[in-house]
This record gives structure tokens, C-alpha cells and sequence, in this order.
């Protein structure tokens, strides 16, 4: 199973201390009778078991959780607020009366976002291993574009990579809505499985072509179309750029919208973050520190690809 929380080291010596994502093999759910798993922890490369120790059971484990959560929740809300109240104060200004006939102008503010929902704290998951070369998503969606045309502009990127564009993935996703529609006389002959291969999206197709010539698929597309490649049998590589107010001004040539508040950009990146743990596969992290700059950046990136190809896929199996 994989673990959607931190656990910190308790008092009992047994217990083991594990980290958000890591995989576990859980060999007794009643270990001496007490309400906790005795499990060990799985080296996500060889598959072999490694230190053991006791976790909390299911129960337990979401009940850490939500504390967990609550402490992020009211750590972001503060930090809200505190941005919130720097806004308008770097806002003031004097200006002219109107004229009496003119409509006033009315200040709009964007209120917190409301917290994330909880994830479980556990989650059943199966090894697979993908020789063929997987498809990229890039992470978050504000700098994944230029950051995939900077991807393709390193030497021999050519020959490893290539793009499937936002705007052929929008016309695949369309095709089938742009067919016109059957009569109920049609709809009686139509075989029960041929709606369904003609809705496959070309998108889907086009991954497999580049697959069929050993490339890796560029994908500008967001996390939230990642369950219809995994239902499709297609296992991508997720790759999330971690970003912080430190070095958030390295990737200002990547944004989508220039001219963002910095505190803008890294409220969206973090918010990309929260979104990768509910996805039903593994994806790995580029940390803040192994950057500087947009030109450094996208070597890293690269290097992540080609590592996490030769990682075993970790696929959410279903729910305890």
C-alpha cells in the first residue's frame, strides 16, 4: 500500500517512522492484538522488503490525518490573509471623486480557498513495470508549456521526445461530439462496443504511435486527464516542479501569463501540489533546490524522465 500521510516515530519502539508516499507491505492488520499493521517498508525499485515496524490501522491513520490537514488548512489561511492584507495596504492610493452620475468602482477580493479534500490516509497499489517509453505530464500547468518547448530545444531532445500539442488533444477530444447524431433506428444496430472505439481520442492514438516509435509523448495536458490515460492502459510520467518564494523569479521566462504576482504564481503551484495526491499513480518531485533558473531547470526535468523510466509504476488498485 501506498501512504498518503507523514508518521512520525512514536514512544513504541516497534513503530516505524514513514514518509508521505511510500510504499508498504503490510503483513498482519492485528499485529498482537492492538488495532495497528505490522508492515515493511518496499524498496520501490527492487520490490524487497526492507526495515518493519507497526503503523496505525486504517481508522487511526485518518483520524492523524484530518489533524494533519487541519494544521496545513489554518497554516494556509493565515498566510492568506497575512498576502491578503499586504495586497491592499501595497494597493492604497488617492484618487479624483467621480462625477455624481458615474457608477462607483467596486473592490473585489478573492477570498481563501477553501480546503483541499482529505485524501486516504492509505492506498491499496500494484507494482507494474513499463519497458516501452511512458508519456510526460509536466506539472504545474502555469510553466508545463514553454517548459516542454525548452525540453525540445536541447540537443538530441528531437530523437526522444515528441510534442502532442493542447490544440490537436482539444480537436481529439471533440471528434466524437462533432459526429452527427444517430437516430434510435441507428443506435438499435450499433454494436454495444463500437460507440466506444469511436469515441477513443486521437489524443490516445497519437500516444501510442509515439510509443510505437520509441519517443516519449510531450503532453500539455493537466493532471485532471490522467485517470482517462491510466484507464486506457497508459501509464504516464508525472513530473512536479516544486516552487517556493525563493525561487519562484528563476522560471518568470516559463509563465503562461506574465506580469503574475509572485505570490500568485506560488499559490497556483502549490495548489498543483495538493492535486497530485489524489491521483491513482506515482509521480515524482523536482525539489526547490536542485534549481536556480529556467536554462538549469529543464536539464533537471530531462534527467527525471529518463529516471523515472526506469522505475517500477506504482497504480492505485482499488479501496481498502
Amino acid at each position: 500500500m501506498r501512504t498518503n500521510l507523514t508518521l512520525l516515530e512514536q514512544s513504541d519502539p516497534y513503530s516505524l517512522c514513514v514518509k508521505c508516499r511510500e510504499i508498504l507491505h503490510v503483513t498482519d492488520t492485528m499485529h498482537k492484538g492492538r488495532l495497528e499493521w505490522y508492515c515493511a517498508r518496499v524498496d520501490p525499485l527492487t520490490l524487497r522488503d526492507l526495515d518493519k515496524g507497526t503503523v496505525p490501522n486504517y481508522s487511526r491513520a485518518h483520524q492523524l490525518l484530518k489533524v494533519q490537514e487541519k494544521g496545513q488548512v489554518l497554516g494556509r489561511q493565515r498566510g492568506c490573509r497575512s498576502n491578503l492584507k499586504k495586497r491592499t495596504l501595497g494597493q492604497l492610493r488617492l484618487v479624483k471623486s467621480k462625477p455624481p452620475g458615474e457608477p462607483p468602482r467596486q473592490l473585489l477580493l478573492d477570498p481563501c480557498p477553501d480546503p483541499d479534500r482529505s485524501p486516504k490516509p492509505y492506498s491499496l497499489v500494484r507494482p507494474l513495470v513499463v519497458q516501452a517509453p511512458r508519456p510526460v505530464v509536466l506539472s504545474p500547468d502555469c510553466i508545463a508549456p514553454r517548459l516542454i518547448r525548452n525540453l525540445l530545444d536541447l540537443p538530441t531532445s528531437r530523437l526522444d521526445f515528441h510534442l502532442c500539442p493542447a490544440g490537436e488533444q482539444e480537436q481529439s477530444e471533440t471528434l466524437a461530439n462533432d459526429e452527427p447524431a444517430a437516430t434510435p433506428s441507428q443506435e438499435n444496430c450499433v454494436a454495444p462496443g463500437s460507440l466506444q472505439d469511436q469515441r477513443e481520442s486521437r489524443r490516445i492514438r497519437t500516444i501510442r504511435e509515439c510509443i510505437g516509435k520509441n519517443k516519449h509523448c510531450l503532453l500539455e495536458l493537466g493532471l485532471q486527464r490522467v485517470r482517462d490515460l491510466i484507464k486506457s492502459e497508459i501509464y504516464p510520467i508525472i513530473i512536479h516542479v516544486e516552487v517556493t518564494e525563493k525561487n519562484v523569479r528563476g522560471l518568470r521566462s516559463l509563465l503562461r501569463k506574465p506580469g503574475q504576482r509572485d505570490s500568485d504564481v506560488v499559490k497556483l503551484c502549490q495548489s498543483a501540489e495538493q492535486a497530485l495526491h489524489a491521483l491513482p499513480c506515482s509521480w515524482a518531485c523536482v525539489d526547490a533546490q536542485s534549481w536556480c533558473h529556467a536554462e538549469e531547470l529543464v536539464k533537471v526535468v530531462r534527467r527525471y524522465i529518463f529516471q523515472e523510466q526506469n522505475k517500477v509504476v506504482w497504480v492505485e488498485d482499488g479501496e481498502l
